[in-house]
C-alpha cells in the first residue's frame, strides 16, 4: 500500500499518546490509548498534552455493508488485494460484498469459490469479509435460490443488488423463506422502466437524457413493505436510499414494528444533481444523485436515526466501462476510500455530532450483521479494531492515489475534512506517513 506501513502485533505495548477517543456514547478527550497483542490494554487521562498540527482521534473502525469486491471472476475491476486495501486505507474494517460476480453468488460452490479467493487477502491485511449471496438463480428474479443450504454455508445476508425484484410472489417467497433464518434481505430498489441514466439535473438537460425518476425507487419500498407485513419476522433493508420521499415510508413502517433498516451511499449525502461533472462519468450510480431537496433529506434522516447508517456501494470498473458517454458508461463509483472521510466532513461543519459518525459508520451496521464486540465498541481485553483519524486536515482526494484498483471516483478533485491517518486491525498497526510515529 503507497506511503502506509505495518507494525506488527507483539508483546510490548503501543501507546497511542494524548489523543480523543470516539464512541457511540460520546467524545473522551485527552487520553493515552494502550494496544498489546492487538487488543486494548487501556484508556486513561493522557500523561503529557502534545503540540500537534491537527487533533487526532482514534475511532472503532467502520463497517461497510454494501461492497462490490468483484470476486470471483471480475479481477480487471478489482482484486481481493486492492479491495481490502482500500477498505484498510479508508478505515473500514469489515465489509459485506455483492453477489453479482462471475459466477454469480447464488449456489453453494460459488459461494465456497469467493470464499477461498479472498480469505489469504483478508488474513495478510486483518479486514473481514462476510458474503451476501442473490435471492434468485443468476439475479433474474424468477426462482429463488436454495437460501437455507446457503445461510448454512456463511451467507449473511441475501439481495439480487444491481436489480430489484419486480416479481410481487417471488419477493414474498423470500421474505418467507428468510423469516425462520433470521438473516435480512437488502432490496435494491428499482422497479422496470427506469430510462435515464441520472436524475433531472443541468446536465442530463443538456444532453437530452431522459430523467430517472424517484419514484422507482419509493414504489418499490412501498410494494417491499406491503409485502412484509405479511412476514412481519422478516428483516429488510433498503440499500443505498437516494430519495427523500423514501424516508417517511421507511419510518412508518418501522412504527408499525416491521423490521425495516435503511442505508445512505456517501455520494448521496455530499452532492446533489448540481454538481454533476458533465466530464466524470463515475458520477453515474445506480440510484443516481437527486436534488439538493433530496441531499438536505438524507442528511437530515442520517442525523435523527430515520437511515440507520452509511454503506459506500463501492462499485470499481475497468477505464474502458467508464470512458464513454453518460448514456453509455457503467454505473458505478468508488467509496471504500472515502467514506470515513466524508462522514468526518459532515461532523466539522456541524451536521453530525461524533457520537452519531460511530453509530452510522460502525456499531449500527455492526449490528445489524452480528459481528463480534471488537466491531463497533472499544472494549478493554477485546481486539482492537480501530481508526486514527485527523479531525482538521483538509485534503484534496485524488483518484490516482486510490488503492483500489479503479479509479472510477466521483470525489476526484473534492476537499475534505478529516482524514484516515492509521488503521489496527488484527494483522497489525497500519499507519500512514502523515502520521507522526513519534507520538506512539
Amino acid at each position: 500500500m503507497k506511503n502506509w506501513t505495518r507494525i506488527p502485533h507483539g508483546s510490548d505495548i503501543i501507546t497511542f499518546q494524548d489523543i480523543d477517543v470516539w464512541t457511540s456514547e460520546g467524545v473522551r478527550s485527552h487520553q493515552d490509548v494502550s494496544v498489546r497483542e492487538g487488543r486494548l490494554v487501556d484508556i486513561r487521562p493522557a500523561a503529557v498534552r502534545i503540540q500537534r498540527k491537527s487533533r487526532v482521534a482514534l475511532m472503532p473502525a467502520a463497517v461497510d455493508t454494501q461492497v462490490h469486491m468483484r470476486t470471483p471472476g471480475q479481477w480487471e475491476k478489482e482484486t481481493p488485494d486492492t479491495a481490502l486495501m482500500a477498505a484498510l486505507k479508508g478505515g473500514v474494517g469489515a465489509l459485506l460484498t455483492m453477489p453479482n460476480t462471475k459466477p454469480v453468488l447464488d449456489s453453494v460452490d460459488a459461494l465456497a469459490l469467493a470464499k477461498s479467493q479472498v480469505e489469504g487477502a483478508e488474513r495478510k491485511l486483518g479486514v473481514q469479509v462476510l458474503y451476501s449471496v442473490a435471492g434468485t438463480e443468476g439475479q433474474r428474479g424468477e426462482k429463488v435460490v436454495p437460501l437455507e443450504n446457503l445461510v448454512l454455508a456463511g451467507a449473511a445476508a441475501v439481495t439480487d443488488d444491481g436489480k430489484g425484484v419486480s416479481d410481487d410472489a417471488v419477493q414474498l417467497e423470500i421474505f418467507m423463506r428468510l423469516e425462520p433464518l433470521g438473516i435480512p434481505f437488502l432490496q435494491h430498489a428499482e422497479t422496470l422502466g427506469a430510462e435515464g441514466p441520472l436524475a433531472d439535473g443541468p446536465v442530463p438537460r443538456k444532453q437530452g437524457l431522459k430523467p430517472y425518476g424517484a419514484h422507482h425507487e419509493t414504489d418499490m419500498v412501498s410494494r417491499d413493505l406491503k409485502l412484509l407485513e405479511k412476514t412481519p419476522k422478516a428483516r429488510y433493508h433498503l440499500l443505498h436510499t437516494s430519495s427523500g420521499d423514501s424516508i417517511p415510508l421507511i419510518n412508518e413502517a418501522k412504527l408499525r414494528g416491521l423490521k425495516v433498516t435503511a442505508e445512505v451511499s456517501p455520494h448521496h449525502l455530499y452532492f446533489s444533481s448540481d454538481d454533476i461533472d458533465e466530464g466524470n462519468t463515475s458520477f453515474k450510480m445506480n440510484p443516481p444523485i437527486r436534488s439538493v431537496k433530496d441531499r438536505e433529506a438524507l442528511i437530515q434522516g442520517l442525523s435523527d436515526g430515520s437511515i440507520d447508517w452509511v454503506a459506500t456501494d463501492h462499485a470499481p470498473h475497468e477505464i474502458s466501462s467508464k470512458t464513454k458517454p453518460f448514456s453509455e458508461a457503467s454505473f458505478g463509483t468508488l467509496g471504500l476510500e472515502t467514506m470515513v472521510p466524508v462522514v468526518l466532513d459532515l461532523v466539522s461543519k456541524g451536521r453530525l455530532t461524533p457520537a452519531r459518525a460511530v453509530q452510522v459508520l460502525s456499531k449500527a451496521p455492526a449490528k445489524f450483521l452480528g459481528l463480534d464486540e471488537s466491531f463497533g465498541d472499544l472494549k478493554k481485553g477485546s481486539l482492537l479494531r480501530a481508526i486514527l483519524v485527523e479531525l482538521d486536515t483538509a485534503w484534496t482526494v485524488r483518484a490516482s492515489d486510490h488503492a483500489s484498483l479503479s479509479k472510477n471516483t466521483c470525489f476526484d478533485g473534492v476537499r475534505l475534512k478529516g482524514k484516515v491517518v492509521a488503521h489496527v486491525t488484527p494483522a497489525g498497526v497500519w499507519t500512514s506517513e502523515d502520521l507522526n510515529q513519534n507520538d506512539f
